[in-house]
């Protein structure tokens, strides 16, 4: 249709110009061929000299009249197609609103006509392209988006072209940053790189996976990521990349790793006092021993007893208010007479080791909101690990400071201490510390501090610790303090 309409414009505008240049040479020929009539029939009478010239200035005025025709009609048409073009280059720029100026019902205006149709029906065209390649393209980025793992696409040449916002955030980059990076230069690892070059050259499109553990630059503690790859292949089997999903594991890992020490110390924690007692209880049943063996025997039965009860009803407690269904009873106190009545009721575990016992309040203490008898169980946790792992003739100082919304409690003893690398797990379940010989000496549940923090937590309050080796800890809770329209209500 198109190569149609330009060969009837070409066809028109060049039998134009020919039936222009005919009639103009035409003519003097015929009047040189009239005069030459004229001559012959001696109604004019001319010289050879003379008839020569008078055809030259015939055929000169001729000439003139052609080019000059021919210029005013070149010259418009060159205007006109000039126009055509700027508007032609605009529209193929992306301005597809521009339309070519239809000035005249000749052939160019023919053209222009059939021109503006194109581009119209083009644009139109484009746009519904457009909007259907958009909608894809915001339907892919919304599952992205709301895909829990990260996803990265690479070309085949291991470049970036696509990562969602997930793998964006842990490896805290944009897609200004990362487009067209190369995937060894975000993630550096042998089994990831080796991973995607077993995917490509595999004559499959099935998954493989692996796990690695990276460090992004934000963070200071790796992550462990399983990472699944496949490979992007269109219907006549090119490859055009490689899509890598990475799942982040690390929860999933730390839970592994806690289950095991809970399962293990669980095990040594019940299997030491059940060994007492088993071993001990088969020493009564020989009656050659004395009564003071029986009496020394049934105090070690009865005190692994209570150790075992300890434990258990430590670890319940945990337990169920973990799992909310501890009941908790939120009343108006003030910790002041919450650790005095601790400290009075237990001074005697101090007193065993000669360890004075210092009690630093202000003259005004504000309430808070908590339940009594689990503040006890915190402060006399708190209390009681400060004298066990205090040498003798040392000081435990019990204070209360107000600071803003909050009161912070701290217990601060001068005993063996906490190494740095333990302070992040003194608060797991089971987990004792181990890098002083006086601690593996003490026995415990390992349940205590856990209990104190799952308590302070249910109080919507803060807890933590400092400490350093051979020089004693300070731990610390903090609770949110009773405002005034709380205490009238």
């Amino acid at each position: 249709m198109w190569d149609k309409a330009i060969m009837e414009i070409k066809g028109n505008f060049s039998f134009k110009i020919f039936l222009s240049l005919f009639v103009i040479i035409f003519i003097p020929v015929v009047i040189v061929f009239l005069n030459h009539a004229r001559i012959e029939s001696g109604q004019v009478t001319l010289s050879p000299q003379e008839n020569f010239w008078f055809f030259i200035i015939i055929l000169a005025i001729s000439l003139s009249l052609s080019a000059l025709t021919t210029r005013v009609l070149c010259s418009s048409f060159y205007e006109r197609i000039r126009t055509y073009n700027q508007i032609a280059r605009k529209i193929a720029g992306g301005q597809f609103e521009l339309r070519i100026p239809v000035d005249a019902e000749d052939e160019l205006g023919k053209f222009g006509k059939f021109f503006n149709m194109l581009t119209k029906e083009h644009h139109e065209i484009k746009k519904k392209n457009v909007g259907e390649k958009l909608f894809e393209w915001e339907k892919i980025q919304a599952i992205l988006k709301n895909i829990g793992d990260g996803v990265v696409v690479i070309d085949n040449f291991n470049r970036i072209e696509l990562m969602n916002s997930v793998a964006e955030n842990w490896f805290n980059v944009t897609r200004q940053n990362y487009l067209s990076m190369e995937l060894e230069k975000l993630i550096r690892d042998d089994k990831l790189k080796g991973l995607i070059e077993k995917v490509k050259s595999g004559t499959n499109s099935s998954e493989e996976k692996v796990e690695i553990e990276v460090t992004p630059e934000n963070q200071r503690q790796p992550i462990i990521l399983q990472a699944i790859a496949t490979k992007v292949i269109s219907d006549n089997r090119k490859l055009f990349g490689v899509v890598i999903a990475l799942r982040d594991l690390t929860r999933e890992k730390e839970i592994d790793r806690k289950k095991s020490e809970v399962v293990s110390m669980v095990s040594h924690e019940l299997r030491s006092p059940l060994t007492s007692i088993t071993g001990f209880s088969e020493l009564l049943l020989d009656e050659n021993i004395s009564s003071d063996q029986s009496r020394e025997y049934s105090n070690i039965i009865l005190k692994e007893s209570r150790r075992l009860s300890e434990l258990i009803n430590k670890y319940l407690d945990i337990s169920r208010i973990e799992s909310g269904k501890s009941e908790v009873h939120m009343t108006p106190l003030t910790m002041d007479d919450v650790i005095q009545s601790v400290v009075s009721m237990n001074a005697f575990l101090a007193s065993s080791k000669n360890i004075q016992v210092k009690l630093r309040f202000p003259e005004k203490i504000s309430s808070i909101n908590a339940d009594r008898q689990m503040m006890g169980e915190v402060i006399l946790n708190l209390f009681s690990n400060a004298v066990k792992y205090s040498p003798a003739d040392t000081t435990v100082t019990i204070s209360i400071e107000e600071t803003g919304n909050e009161q912070i409690i701290s217990v601060t003893d001068q005993g063996y201490g906490i190494s740095e690398n333990e302070l992040e797990r003194v608060f797991d379940k089971f987990y004792r510390a181990t890098e002083t010989v006086e601690v593996q000496e003490e026995k415990g549940t390992g349940l205590g501090l856990a209990l104190v923090r799952e308590i302070i937590t249910k109080h919507h309050g803060r807890v933590w610790v400092t400490s350093k080796l051979k020089q004693g800890s300070t731990f610390f809770i903090a609770l949110p303090i009773m405002q005034r329209e709380d205490i009238l209500s």
